[in-house]
C-alpha cells in the first residue's frame, strides 16, 4: 500500500430518539427487595441515563457485518484474527471499525461514536422528576400447559428510558488517502450512514425482538472544517444496500471542493 495520508474528519450530529423503551444494561452486584432486576446504565455522577457509544457502534458493526456477507462461523466479530480469514487493505468492515489483525496495513479505525448523553430538553426533565423519569417493564414466563403465569417463576422488573426520550448523537469518520485519492474511504463513509438506517430498522440495546430500542434519528448535520453543514435528512435512508458501490450520501465535491 502507498503512504497513508489523512484527507479530512468528518463529524455527523443531531438526535438519537427512541420510538419505543430502551434497555441498556449495567449490570446488578445485588439484589434489593422491591428493586429493580434489570437497571439500565447511568452516569455515576448525575444519575442520568446515557448511551454508550460502544451500544451503538457495536450494533452497528453487528448489522454491517450481515449486510456484507462478512459473519464468521465461529461467531467472532469479523477482523479477530487472520487464522480464519484473509487480510484485505480495502475490506471495508475492517476499515470503518478497525481489528486485531496482526498483518492490518489499512491504517487507523476510521469510525468513532461519542456517548450519547440526554439532549438538553430531557436532561432538565429528569432533573425535575428523577423517581418518574423511567419506566419499569414487568415481564413473566408463561406456562404452556396451562397458558398463564409459570407458578414457580415470578414476574421480572426491567427499567427502560421511555419512548419520547432524545439523546445527543455525534459520530466522527476520519478519512484517509491509501493511494487512491481517498476513494475507498468515502465509500466506506456512505456505507457507515447505511449502517444508520440499518439501525432503524433493526432495535438498539436488549430485548428488541419484544418491542425494545426502536429508534429513530432526527436532525443529523454533516459537518466538515471550511464547508457548509450538509443537511443528511432522509439522504442515509430508503438505499438498497449494495456490498460494491454504495450510493453517494456524501460526495467527494462536498468533502474535498472548494472551501466556503
Amino acid at each position: 500500500m502507498s503512504e497513508i495520508r489523512q484527507q479530512a474528519t468528518v463529524r455527523v450530529t443531531g438526535t438519537l430518539l427512541l420510538r419505543s423503551g430502551l434497555h441498556i444494561g449495567a449490570g446488578k452486584d445485588s439484589v434489593e427487595i422491591g428493586g429493580i432486576d434489570n437497571p439500565v446504565i447511568k452516569h455515576p455522577l448525575t444519575g442520568e441515563p446515557y448511551i454508550p457509544g460502544s451500544s451503538v457502534k457495536g450494533k452497528l458493526r453487528f448489522l454491517l457485518e450481515w449486510a456484507f456477507g462478512k459473519i464468521r462461523a465461529d461467531g467472532h466479530a469479523w477482523g479477530y484474527s487472520e487464522d480464519y480469514q484473509t487480510v484485505a487493505e480495502d475490506d471495508p468492515i475492517l476499515r470503518i471499525f478497525g481489528n486485531a489483525l496482526k498483518q492490518w496495513k489499512g491504517g487507523p479505525t476510521r469510525l468513532m461514536l461519542r456517548d450519547c448523553p440526554l439532549r438538553e430538553k430531557d436532561r432538565m426533565r429528569y432533573r425535575e422528576t428523577p423517581d418518574r423519569f423511567f419506566e419499569e417493564k414487568t415481564e413473566v414466563l408463561i406456562d404452556r400447559i396451562a397458558g398463564k403465569a409459570h407458578g414457580k417463576v415470578g414476574p421480572r422488573q426491567t427499567e427502560r428510558v421511555p419512548a419520547g426520550i432524545g439523546f445527543d448523537f455525534e459520530m466522527l469518520f476520519r478519512l484517509y488517502d491509501t493511494g487512491d485519492g481517498g476513494a475507498r474511504d468515502r465509500a466506506c463513509l456512505n456505507w457507515a450512514l447505511l449502517g444508520l438506517a440499518l439501525l432503524e430498522q433493526d432495535a438498539l440495546g436488549g430485548s428488541g425482538s419484544r418491542g425494545y430500542g426502536r429508534i429513530e434519528f432526527q436532525d443529523l448535520n454533516l459537518l466538515v472544517a471550511e464547508r457548509d453543514p450538509l443537511k443528511l435528512d432522509n439522504r442515509f435512508r430508503g438505499h438498497r444496500f449494495d456490498p460494491v458501490t454504495p450510493p453517494a450520501i456524501v460526495d467527494a465535491d462536498h468533502i474535498l471542493g472548494v472551501p466556503v
